[in-house]
Order: structure tokens, then sequence, then C-alpha cells
């Protein structure tokens, strides 16, 4: 009896061997799972990155494209403010120039009648207009 009992007992050494086997195959193969999970992970996240960087390209370009349609717009509609602006000014000066050639004109025409009725009395001014003007410019 003595002899199978030493047959069918094992070592303590080989026993913490196998565990230690054990577990570093547990181990290895925990890490290779891990490591295939980080890569799933990885691909999925670029994956994601990419889809969203080109999506925000294309948002960008519209945004662009739609920022630049508005400011021709705006531009378009100043330019024709302006144009508008600057036909009324034309108008009302055209108008004001007409308005003082024709008051010249009067005032010409008024001058001319009073120095044909009054000539004495017209020299006599200019006589005194020159005469104050030249004390003006003595000084």
């Amino acid at each position: 009896m003595s002899e199978s009992t030493t047959e069918t007992v094992t070592e303590p050494s080989s026993v913490a061997n196998e565990k230690f086997e054990s577990g570093t195959a547990h181990a290895k193969a925990a890490l290779e799972e891990t490591t295939a999970a980080a890569k799933e992970v990885y691909e999925a996240g670029m994956k994601r990155a990419q889809t969203a960087i080109a999506s925000s390209k294309e948002h960008l370009t519209h945004a662009a494209k739609d920022i630049g349609e508005a400011a021709s717009a705006k531009y378009e509609d100043i330019r024709t403010q302006a144009t508008s602006k600057v036909g009324e000014y034309k108008g009302r000066a055209q108008q004001a120039i007409s308005g003082a050639t024709s008051k010249a004109q009067d005032l010409q025409g008024d001058t001319e009648q009073f120095v044909r009725d009054n000539p004495l009395q017209a020299i006599g001014i200019a006589v005194g207009v020159g005469f104050v003007l030249g004390l003006i410019m003595r000084r």
C-alpha cells in the first residue's frame, strides 16, 4: 500500500508548474482578446473620425458657398441703392445748377436793364465800388 500512495501523490513543484503554465496561458489569451478589442475600438473610432471630418468639410464648403452668395447678394443690393442715390443726387445737382443759372441770367438781365435805364447812376456805383476795392487792395 505504501507503494501505490507514493506513485499517485504528485509533487508540489509539478503542481505549481502546471498552475503557472495555466495562468500564463490565460494571461496570454486575455492579452490577445484585449488587443483585438482595442484594435476594433481604434478602427471604429478612426472610421467615425474620418466620417466626421468628411462631413465637416462638406458642411464648411456649403457654408463658405452660402456666405459667398449672401455677400454677392448684399453687394448687389448696396450697389443698386448707391446707384439710385447717385441718380437722385445728380438730379438734385442738375436742378440746383439749372436754378442758379436761371437766377444768374435774371440778375444779369436786371443789371443790364438798370444800366440802360440809369447810365449815370450805374457809372457812379461802378466808380464807388472800384474806389473801395482799391482801398482794400492797398492794405
